[in-house]
Order: structure tokens, then C-alpha cells, then sequence
């Protein structure tokens, strides 16, 4: 299914294009002008444009191609110009001048299929150069770095056959925010199968945890995710190591707002550990730190209770220092945001690294930390920017000692002498203070460093005044201000004790959202208090309100003006407001039902039968 702008300025025309399209699958745009269609182009992302030739008015249809073609955003998608007559030499001259890609007669709908087939494969294959180019600029400008710092001569000292980067990716997509893929190259095809386009992660690889480490890259690069795919026809088991980077190139790209998936071959690229440092190291650069500074502040953080107001003024007073920081709170509480907070919100120059401590083996720690013989650990990393390490209190003595060394004086012994390095260390644990001090497990000199910067996070039931504006600042988020919750779903939200406290309430968010866009398939995964409200939330309650350009805005006050809605007595109800929806989306769609559904952002199967519901279909 592939997304076409039709600029033409015949009405029958365009209605042909438009119901011939429809029916082949795809999603049509119209606009009556070359004005309208430039504006148009540069408001959405489209994967064809069908152009006239002879635009009655303003600029005709060789100007819009070229002026398509001149715009980073638009000039890599495919333009078929279009004309009610025979095109003459001069035309296919003035039109493969300005740029586009093939002609189409207006009365040859037998071709019509057979040209979109072409125009949009290669769109699809332009997509997957530019992922490719993309992921592979990105390297490259990591491994230019490494050279200039490398040592006179350690090129040539090593051994042959030794690694000096990243292995090529088996496979690479493209993933939108709502877990779908947008896009996957020949290798992803190989490894899941044909048609991967539309189709969500959690299908793709059933309770593996794929669909939920993708969507947690929001803003920095993942690495090190593990997947095990079963053999197939054809095919022997697969473990392949997945990294995901938000994608934000720079010059207007429609990449912009994606997740470039890369799936690497374990056995081609050695550890775990090895691959995820690598391409950690790569995939850090200007456009995602600028991103993460705007997100990642004080201001963001959501609550009014004394707890997150006590836990927001002492991030204020440990932001803009270097002293070490230890935080302390329930899994899920949002411990890591903190960090990141406090890296990016502050002035650091460097990276920002993060170590689960207990997910490396005691053995290998100093050597992931510290590195070894010409192997650079994550303190190198992390050199004029932070470290932060999750579950601390699980560091061994000895490396305690090391850490202490490096983040007091600025030097880590090695034994080819010493180095000098800067960075601001953050620490957390799963254990309230006062116990860390108890247990005994990290040394006084080592608990010393943290000086005053020790903040306790509240879990989430213990201020549940915090429960509503959270979860309506993560429904806006999830859904892109499309679904709004009502007083009864926070009042159900309130109710639950949130065991796994933010990091669930997210999750139970997103499940909800998806209810009321039309998708009922987790409603099994909500906790037995909400349940209900999901469902409910699925059938009629929850309305959802579209935000931007060519979508609904959130309904007006109803007034009792005797509307074909009911009559002027009727009282004001979610019903009243359902029809009221349905009867705009329908009057601005011009009837048209799969228009109305991406209005309201609801499935086709949704919309139908609300408007049974209502008497309107």
C-alpha cells in the first residue's frame, strides 16, 4: 500500500484517480492546484505523485516536478507526470528535464497498476539505499575518530584477521512509533519471511521482547538485544544481536521520526558485550543529542506531589556540578530518566553510557569497564561525558576501588601506565538508602563520593496524585494527541498499586490507547481493575481527537441548538459527542469512510460499526 498525492485540476479526474486507487489499496491525496500540491508534498510524506501536465492555473505540471525535485524533502519520491492527450517529443524533453520518472495517459487505467507497481518499487529501493547510507555514514564517521586517535603504528600491529569494527548487518527496517514496520531490506525479508510492511514487531517474533526494546528507543540508540529465531523451511535457527537507532538525519528526510533496526549474526560478531560496545560507539551523533537535550529536562518530569518535587529540585541542584549521584527507588520508578536527565540537561560533552551491573558477570566486569591490552572499556567511553550504572550495589570491592580512583583523581591505572580521564559517575540501586548503608556491600569510601547528590524516587503508590497527569501526558505521547482519557479510566488507573510503578502504568496506557483506536488484541495483558475499562473504552467511550493537519480537532461545546444529532432537549452525553464525530468526519471526508476512519483515527472495522450503532451507515 503506497501513498499518492494527485494534483489535477479536473474534479472527474481526479474523483477516477482517486476511487481507482482506493480500490488497488493504496491512500490518496487530492489537490485541485500546483499550489495546493507543493503545500501539500511538503506537509506529508507520500510515495508517488501523480502530476498533470496542463495545471489550468498557476504553475503548470512540469514546474511542480521540478520544484518537487529541488526539495530535499520530496526529490527521492517518484513523480508520474500525467496528461489527457498524446505527449509529444517535447513534453517527454521538458518532462525528463524536470525530473520525473515516467508518463501515464489519463485514459489508460489498464497500465495504471503495472506503472504504480514500478514507480513504488522504486521508491522502495531508494528507502533502503538511504537506510543503508544512513547507518553506514554513521560508521564510518566513528571509524575516521578511531584513526585519528589511534597510536603511530597500531595499524600495523595487529593480527590478521583481527576485527576492526562493526559487521555488516544481516538485515535492517524501518520502524514506526507504533511498532510497524515501514520498510525492510532483502536481509530482514530473509530472516521473517516476504510482507513484512505494516506488519508489527510482536508478531514478527511472538513473546520475545523485540516489539518492547524497540519501543523504548525514543531518543538514544539500544544495543544488545539478544533473538533466537527458530528454523524454518529452509532455514536453520538464527541468533542474531538487534541495535536500534532513532533515526533524525539532518536536510528534511522522511526518515525523521523512525527507528533504523539493525540484525547482526551473532556468530559473526563475537560476544554480546563486544557488538553492543561497538555499535553503542557508533551511533551517537549532533541531531539525537540536540533531540534528548529538549526532552530530557527538569521541566519534563510529570507530578506535583511532594516526592517529585523534593526529587525535582535535587536534580536542579545536582545538574550543572560534577559530583557523583546515587539514586535510589523501585524497579520501573523511572530511575534512568533521572540519568539521563542529568547528563543532558546539564553541560557534559561526552556520551552517555549506561551499564546494568548485574547483567555482566563478575568476571568480565573490570574488563567491560576498564578494558584490556588495546581493547577500550566504557570509562573510555564515557570520557568527558557520564557513566551511569544500574543495581551499583553489586560492583566487587576491587572495582569500587578502581571507580574511586578514576572519578577522585582522574586516572585510571592501566599496565601501560597512567590515563587521564573526566567523567561524572551516576549510580542506582533497587534499595532504599538508608538499607544501601546497612548492607554493607559498597565500602563507606566508595558511598562517600555521592556526597549530598542522593535522591530517593517515591514509588508510584505512594503518590497518586501523580497517576492522572502521567497517564494523559503518556496517552498524548503514545497515541500522538489522538486519544484523550477519560475521568473514569484515571479514576480506574488510581485504583491499581502499580507493583512495577511507572514503566507499568506506561504500558497499561498503551494498551488502552490502542483499545480506543480499534485494536482489543492486549486487553488481556491490562490488570483486573482495568479491564473492564477497556473494553468499555473499545466499544464506545473514549473518542479519539485527531491534532494536526488534515485531522479532526477536539469537538466544540455542544449547545442545544436542535443539531441532527438529537433533539435541542436531548442531554449533552458520550454518545451525543460519538455521533457529533461521526457526522464530521463524514461531512469533511465528503462521505467518503476509509477518509473518516484516518480522520478519527480508528480502524474501518471501528468506524462501520459505530455508525451502524448510530443509524448513519
Amino acid at each position: 500500500m503506497g501513498r499518492i498525492l494527485v494534483i489535477d485540476d479536473e474534479p472527474s479526474t481526479r474523483v477516477l484517480f482517486k476511487s481507482r486507487l482506493e480500490d488497488l489499496g493504496h491512500r490518496v491525496t487530492l489537490a485541485a492546484n500546483g499550489a495546493e500540491g507543493l503545500m501539500a508534498a511538503r506537509s506529508n510524506e507520500f510515495d508517488l505523485f501523480l502530476v498533470d501536465i496542463a495545471l489550468g492555473s498557476g504553475v503548470d505540471g512540469f514546474e511542480v516536478c521540478r520544484r518537487l525535485k529541488a526539495v530535499p524533502q520530496t526529490n527521492g519520491v517518484p513523480v508520474v507526470l500525467i496528461s489527457g492527450q498524446s505527449t509529444t517529443r517535447e513534453d517527454l524533453h521538458r518532462g525528463y528535464n524536470a525530473g520525473c520518472e515516467s508518463f501515464l495517459m489519463k485514459g489508460n487505467m489498464t497500465l495504471l497498476e503495472d506503472v504504480l507497481r514500478a514507480m513504488l518499487r522504486i521508491k522502495s529501493l531508494k528507502d533502503d539505499l538511504a537506510v543503508q547510507n544512513y547507518l553506514l555514514e554513521r560508521q564510518n564517521r566513528r571509524l575516521q575518530e578511531e584513526m585519528r586517535h589511534r597510536p603511530a603504528g597500531e595499524e600495523e600491529s595487529m593480527a590478521p584477521g583481527e576485527r576492526r569494527g562493526p559487521e555488516r548487518p544481516v538485515g535492517l527496517m524501518l520502524v514506526g512509533h507504533d511498532g510497524l514496520v515501514m520498510h525492510a531490506d532483502r536481509g530482514a525479508r530473509d530472516l521473517f519471511g516476504a510482507g513484512l510492511e505494516g506488519r508489527s514487531l510482536g508478531v514478527l517474533a511472538p513473546s520475545r521482547g523485540l516489539e518492547a526494546f524497540v519501543r523504548d528507543a525514543r531518543i538514544e540508540s539500544r544495543v544488545g538485544f539478544r533473538l533466537d529465531l527458530p528454523a524454518r523451511a529452509g532455514r536453520a535457527n538464527r541468533s542474531l544481536l538487534v541495535s536500534v537507532t532513532p533515526t533524525m538525519p539532518r536536510g528534511g528526510s522522511d526518515l525523521s521520526g523512525l527507528k533504523a533496526v539493525a540484525f547482526h549474526d551473532v556468530a559473526r560478531s563475537g560476544s554480546s558485550s563486544d557488538a553492543g560496545f561497538s555499535m553503542a560507539s557508533s551511533n551517537y551523533d549532533l541531531p539525537l543529542v540536540e533531540a534528548a537535550r529538549r526532552i530530557y529536562r527538569t521541566s519534563s518530569i510529570v507530578g506535583s506531589s511532594l516526592p517529585v518535587i523534593q526529587c525535582r529540585e535535587a536534580l536542579e541542584r545536582a545538574l550543572h556540578g560534577t559530583g557523583s549521584v546515587l539514586l535510589s527507588g523501585p524497579e520501573g520508578a523511572g530511575k534512568t530518566y533521572y540519568a539521563r536527565t542529568l547528563h543532558f540537561g546539564g553541560e557534559r560533552s561526552g556520551r552517555f553510557i549506561h551499564l546494568d551491573v548485574e547483567s555482566v558477570s563478575q568476571k568480565a566486569l573490570a574488563t567491560e569497564l576498564f578494558g584490556k591490552a588495546k581493547t577500550k572499556g566504557l570509562v573510555h567511553a564515557a570520557d568527558q561525558g557520564t557513566l551511569f550504572l544500574s543495581n551499583v550495589e553489586a560492583l566487587p570491592a576491587e572495582i569500587q576501588a578502581s571507580l574511586l580512583q578514576l572519578v577522585e583523581r582522574g586516572e585510571l591505572k592501566t599496565d601501560t601506565g597512567i590515563e587521564r580521564l573526566g567523567l561524572r559517575l551516576v549510580a542506582s540501586s533497587r534499595r532504599p538508602l538508608d538499607e544501601l548503608d546497612r548492607a554493607g556491600s559498597l565500602s563507606l569510601d566508595f558511598l562517600a563520593l555521592f556526597g549530598p547528590h542522593r535522591i530517593e524516587i517515591a514509588p508510584l503508590k505512594e503518590r497518586p496524585e501523580d497517576i492522572g497527569p502521567l497517564a494523559r501526558e503518556m496517552a498524548a505521547s503514545i497515541s500522538s494527541g489522538g486519544v484523550l482519557l477519560t475521568p473514569q479510566d484515571i479514576a480506574s488507573l488510581e485504583k491499581h498499586d502499580w507493583p512495577r510503578n511507572v514503566r507499568e502504568l506506561e504500558d497499561c496506557v498503551e494498551i488502552l490507547c490502542a483499545a480506543a483506536l480499534g485494536d482489543e488484541s492486549g486487553l488481556g495483558s491490562l490488570p483486573e481493575v482495568l479491564r473492564e475499562r477497556g473494553h468499555s473504552a473499545a466499544n464506545q467511550e473514549r473518542i479519539p481527537v485527531g491534532s494536526g493537519h488534515g485531522e479532526l480537532q477536539p469537538m466544540p461545546r455542544v449547545e442545544a441548538t436542535g443539531s441532527a444529532a438529537g433533539a435541542a432537549d436531548e442531554p449533552v452525553s458520550l454518545d451525543l459527542y460519538e455521533r457529533l464525530a461521526l457526522e464530521r468526519a463524514l461531512e469533511e471526508s465528503e462521505g467518503d469512510k476509509l477518509a473518516a476512519a484516518r480522520l478519527l483515527k480508528v480502524g474501518k472495522s471501528t468506524l462501520y460499526r459505530k455508525l451502524k450503532r448510530h443509524g448513519l451507515s
